[in-house]
């Protein structure tokens, strides 16, 4: 005797097999069919009528022409970095979407080894090739970094905490009227693994207790990838 499955089984079977012979009838076959025949799940009394339509049919035959061509292609792995590349920088410029630091945390102090913006010193807003030119190293406790990326000014401010222990605020604002935006998202990134994430009101996103490492920070606005942040602190 049949169980419930072998029951449901037949049903949908007898069901499926309904719908592909109607579909002979008509003037195409449809795509199911067309894929059920590449796949060698027809039978052949089936294969016969769709053999024999294709030879008639040039608009069926450049649709399974195109499904041989991109079939092979479809198991073939993409390699992850290009994925993650792709993440990244989807819907802007590899160059100008990206707010590059690299500091040092020694004790209570920071050393800039590389960054793509401006650093604040006291009152004066240094770029950072003048910064390296009046030799000024260190850094005590607190370091602002701004950057201008499109229509948006970032600024990036690392605070010590202790020897290994720091804080960072992302402040967001327009680079024309200077309003801080509101509805962003502003996610910290650690290893392709999401630490935290806000969506900021005030324009501003706080993270408390990092330690030194590998960082990116991205900066989301209508559902769109605005700014990335590349941070590397190391200790």
């Amino acid at each position: 005797m049949f169980s419930n499955f072998e029951r449901i089984v037949k049903a949908i079977y007898q069901e499926w097999k309904a719908a592909v012979s109607d579909t002979l009838d008509k003037e195409h076959p449809s795509e199911e069919v067309l894929v059920c025949f590449l796949e060698d799940k027809l039978s052949q009394a089936d294969k016969d009528l769709i053999q024999g339509h294709l030879l008639k049919c040039n608009k069926c035959s450049e649709y399974l022409i195109t499904q041989f061509k991109i079939e092979p292609h479809l198991s073939k792995d993409v390699p992850v970095s290009l994925l993650e590349k792709v993440k990244r920088n989807i819907g802007s410029d590899i160059k100008d979407n990206i707010f590059e630091i690299v500091l040092r945390l020694k004790d209570r102090a920071w050393e800039i080894i590389q960054t793509s913006g401006d650093v604040l010193v006291g009152q004066e807003l240094i770029p950072a090739p003048v910064l390296r030119s009046r030799q000024i190293n260190e850094l005590k406790e607190r370091v602002d970094i701004l950057k201008d990326l499109h229509e948006l000014r970032i600024l990036a401010r690392l605070e010590s905490k202790s020897s290994k222990i720091f804080g960072l605020v992302v402040e967001v604002k327009n680079k024309q009227g200077k309003k801080i935006h509101k509805n962003l998202r502003v996610t910290l990134i650690k290893d392709e693994v999401e630490l935290e994430s806000y969506v900021s009101d005030a324009g501003n996103s706080v993270f408390e207790n990092i330690s030194p490492g590998d960082y990116r920070v991205e900066i989301i606005q209508e559902a769109h990838l605005t700014a990335i942040i590349d941070l590397k602190v190391k200790a």
